[in-house]
């Protein structure tokens, strides 16, 4: 009987100090619109980083060249100041299907994109070159548009 006694304290003492620990992180919306020369970026990529935080999160642009950060926990990200890149490289969408080839096709070959991307200057993919940076605050935030130059 006390062996079993002892098994539920040790559960219930591993539950509430596993339970205790955890504090909400302060959150804030993150969107936004990128832009090249005034004209919408369409299918690139925005990742907003923090090494202080150990946050590095990615998204696609839509065709309005717009974004909108969304995570498993919340909208948003925590609290604190990012640098931002973006670069001409997406993800798959969801309902995207990877190309299938046909009857033909060298090995190696590669389907055509969709859309064309766009040329991004190399410069603002490199967080030590893009310039680009957000400081986000728990709460509201207004969108964060970046209008990137050739």
């Amino acid at each position: 009987m006390n062996r079993y006694r002892l098994l539920a304290l040790l559960c219930a003492t591993a539950y509430l100090v596993g339970c205790s620990g955890s504090k909400e992180v302060p959150r804030g919306p993150v969107k936004g619109r990128v832009t090249l020369s005034g004209k919408p970026l369409a299918g690139a990529t925005i990742v907003f980083e923090n090494k202080a935080l150990g946050v590095a999160q990615s998204t696609t642009l839509d065709d309005d060249g717009k974004y909108e950060f969304m995570t498993y926990a919340a909208a948003g990200l925590p609290a604190g100041s990012y640098k931002v890149t973006i670069s001409s490289g997406r993800f798959m969408q969801p309902g995207e299907e990877i190309p299938k080839f046909g009857p033909g096709t060298k090995v190696g070959a590669t389907p055509p994109p969709k859309k064309a991307p766009t040329s991004i200057p190399d410069k603002y993919a490199k967080i030590e070159s893009s310039g680009l940076s957000a400081d986000v605050k728990a709460g509201d935030n207004q969108p964060f548009d970046f209008d990137l130059k050739p």
